[in-house]
Formats: C-alpha cells, sequence, structure tokens
C-alpha cells in the first residue's frame, strides 16, 4: 500500500513525473537550442554533463535555484538521478543556497483527506495543491520538518489511532511510507531534537516505561526507545528549543517538564502553567515561547517562568477578529423561512513561525466561510521587558470554490521548509 504511485480516489488522483513538481511539459526546457554559426550540435544534456567530472557538476547544480533543478529533474532519468544525489543536497545546505517556502496543510471539510499547499509570493495557497496522500490521518497527527522533507506521525484515522508514519520529499512532492511506530498514537509531541524526532506521549494507558517515548533516526529509518519510568502524562504543548537542544513542554495537569536527550534527563518541573487551558501552537522565537490563547490573543512568555503575557501593537487586530459579525446562516432548505441572522466571532485558528522570526497566523472570517486569511506578525521586545508585534501583512490567502460541498476550511499544520 504505497502511495506515491499513481492512483483515484473521489475523482481525484495522485500523479508522478513533471506533475509532482508542479511542472507541464510546457515548463519543461528542451534538450538544446541551436546556435547560430553551429551546423550541427552532437551534444545533448546528457552528453554534456557526462562530459563534467561529478564533483563539478555537482558544484554547478548547487547555484541552481528549486525551479530549474526541477525542470531538469524532469528531463531524463540522468538528470533525476544527478538531482536527486544526497551530495546535491548536503552541498546546498553547506553554501546556503537553499531556497524558503512556507508549506500548510488544510482540510476542507467534509473532505477527509488533507491537502497541502504552498504561499507563493502573491501570497496565495497554490494554485495548485500538492500531491495528496489518501492514507494521511485525518486529524490529530504529529509533523517535523527535517532536510528533505516532513514526516507525518500518527494521528486520527475514522477516530482510532494509528502508529503510521509517512514522508513528505519536499522536492519532488513525492509520498512514501517509511517504518511505523510500535505504538499507535494520537497528539503525540514529535520534536527533532539533534537530528533524531522524539515522539512523546500521545498513547494513552497503553503506554510503559519501554515505549512512551520512541526515538527515530531519519538516517537508519530505525526506530529506537528511551526507557522512563511509568508514566501517566498526556503532553498539552512542546516546543524545542534549539540553543538548548531540550525539548520544553507541559502536561494535561499544566505542570512543566524538560526533556534533554544529550543528557539522558526526563526533569519534571513544579511550575504550573499560568494560564492553563487559553494557550495553544507553542512556537520558539529566540529565547522566548509564543502562543495563542483566546479572544485572538497572541501570548508570551520565558520558558523558565511561564508567565503568560499579551503582545502588545495588535489590539486593532484582536478587534477586528473578536467584534461580532450579523451573517445568515441556513436553518432548514426545506421551509420558506430558509435563512436566519445570527451573531458570530472569528478567532485565530493555527498560530506558527517562519524562517524570518516572524509570527504566521490563520483565520476564517466566520465559522461557514470558504475564505482564509493570513497575517505576518514580527515580534520585538523592548526596554522594559514587553513585547510587541507589528502586522508585516494580511490577506485572504485561500478562497474555496463555493459552489462545492465544503462547509468549512481547517488548518491542520503550517512550517518554513528549506529546499
Amino acid at each position: 500500500m504505497n502511495p506515491s504511485g499513481n492512483q483515484s480516489v473521489k475523482g481525484r488522483s495522485t500523479v508522478s513525473g513533471s506533475c509532482e513538481l508542479g511542472l507541464t511539459t510546457s515548463q519543461v526546457p528542451p534538450p538544446f537550442s541551436k546556435r547560430r554559426n553551429t551546423k550541427d550540435v552532437s551534444l545533448s544534456w546528457s552528453g554534456l554533463w557526462s562530459l563534467l567530472p561529478d564533483a563539478v557538476a555537482v558544484n554547478c547544480l548547487a547555484h541552481a535555484s528549486r525551479l530549474d533543478l526541477a525542470a531538469l529533474a524532469v528531463a531524463s532519468k540522468c538528470h533525476r538521478s544527478l538531482v536527486a544525489s544526497p551530495d546535491l543536497w548536503d552541498l546546498r545546505w553547506r553554501m546556503g543556497c537553499r531556497e524558503t517556502y512556507f508549506y500548510v496543510c488544510l482540510r476542507i471539510i467534509p473532505d477527509p483527506t488533507p491537502q497541502w499547499f504552498i504561499l507563493n509570493r502573491n501570497r496565495r495557497l497554490g494554485p495548485i495543491p500538492i500531491p495528496w496522500n489518501p492514507y494521511q490521518a485525518q486529524e490529530s497527527s504529529s509533523f517535523v520538518v527535517v532536510d528533505r522533507g516532513i514526516y507525518i506521525i500518527g494521528g486520527l484515522i475514522n477516530g482510532n489511532l494509528t502508529s503510521d508514519v509517512f514522508f513528505l520529499d519536499y522536492f519532488f512532492h513525492t509520498w512514501r511510507r517509511v517504518p511505523s511506530m510500535k505504538m499507535a498514537r494520537a497528539c503525540a509531541s514529535a520534536s527533532l531534537v539533534d537530528g533524531k524526532i522524539y515522539v512523546l506521549g500521545g498513547c494513552g494507558e497503553d503506554a510503559d516505561s519501554s515505549n512512551w517515548v520512541e526515538i527515530f533516526d531519519p538516517k537508519t529509518q530505525t526506530w529506537g526507545n528511551w526507557f522512563l519510568p511509568k508514566l501517566s502524562y498526556n503532553i498539552h504543548q512542546s516546543v524545542v528549543i534549539e540553543e538548548k537542544s531540550l525539548l520544553y513542554g507541559v502536561d494535561k495537569g499544566h505542570g512543566s517538564f524538560y526533556f534533554m536527550p544529550s543528557e539522558c534527563m526526563f526533569l519534571t518541573m513544579i511550575k504550573l502553567d499560568s494560564k492553563p487551558g487559553n494557550r495553544n501552537d507553542w512556537c520558539a522565537i529566540g529565547k522566548l515561547l509564543f502562543c495563542r490563547g483566546v479572544r485572538s490573543r497572541i501570548l508570551w512568555c520565558e520558558p523558565d517562568v511561564l508567565d503568560w503575557k499579551e503582545v502588545k501593537g495588535l489590539e486593532y487586530l484582536q478587534q477586528s477578529l473578536s467584534a461580532s459579525r450579523r451573517v445568515l446562516l441556513t436553518l432548514n432548505p426545506c421551509t420558506v423561512q430558509r435563512c436566519t441572522p445570527t451573531n458570530v466571532k472569528c478567532d485565530i485558528s493555527r498560530l506558527s513561525s517562519n524562517s524570518s522570526g516572524n509570527i504566521v497566523i490563520f483565520w476564517n472570517t466566520h465559522p461557514e466561510s470558504l475564505e482564509l486569511w493570513s497575517a505576518e506578525i514580527s515580534v520585538e521586545r523592548r526596554k522594559g521587558g514587553e513585547v510587541w508585534g507589528r502586522i508585516e501583512w494580511s490577506d485572504a490567502v485561500f478562497k474555496h470554490d463555493p459552489r462545492s460541498h465544503s462547509d468549512n476550511i481547517k488548518v491542520l499544520y503550517s512550517a518554513s521548509v528549506h529546499v
């Protein structure tokens, strides 16, 4: 059951080849253009690259853009193999030649299958979604961004926990199944620390000291365990603080904990969250933690203190989202009186950070809207210790066809990746 092949479900299909890269055949460059004053061109692209030593060819390609590399990859198997070389991507990493993209995963209800998009330069999602994975869990998965793609871990499929793990290659936009976890999990903490993925909790009462934590090594594609005493924690939120290579979070009882893989240490703290239940989507920017609270508020705190405070300067955004709106909601299409006015309020539905160190938020204009809005917010800490935010841009990033049978758009994941 490999989702990377050609399939058709509900009238849609996954694709391979040039379509995986968002290219049409008309966008693929010709093998070689005619040169003036040259009677015969005997060298094809394959012949040209074959004359170069591998190290030289890889060095040249490391400077190319992702779009150019994608076009080259569909020209021939030889080119695709060269572009897919680990040496090329390692070199691009060391040279700083990678480009940043912002990936967003949506669930357009009632369609059960999540869809992935890239936020383009026009601040729109799409227009063409990334080939979808019909086996991806519908909700409550964990996701981790690594050098070459995104791991989607566990989740709920028709209400049942799953141990499935999938990998989205964000250069070729192909899916592949990777070894499953030992335990089925949903809403687990999954984080990349020192090159390995640590998955904590999310498995309920079936967990014990041997399986509450599982560790995945992307290089060897194998799972291992990290033994802990019997734990009953259900993790509410967690975040990686890269400077210290530690995982920090709180459990459902609002107690905090540190997890330091390099020191083989799991330490629970007496400190309780100052605003339990009022914050979600934790992210770390610099030495501070940020999250979304109720009534469209964005909160911040220092990890060692856990005293959440409101980001200043965003009052207009909060008032705009929290203001009541009178909209018409259909009651019963079989009756004469089809609609009734009602008051609804908007709120931030997803918060994350991007590669610029800014906050990115999403919201729907009202509960049954098929228009998704987003804003990017820069933050700075001023004298006196307060954190202020400034809206860099705000716009509608996705509009679904109103003729469809969909009734809501839910943002499942959002993250910056480097290609």
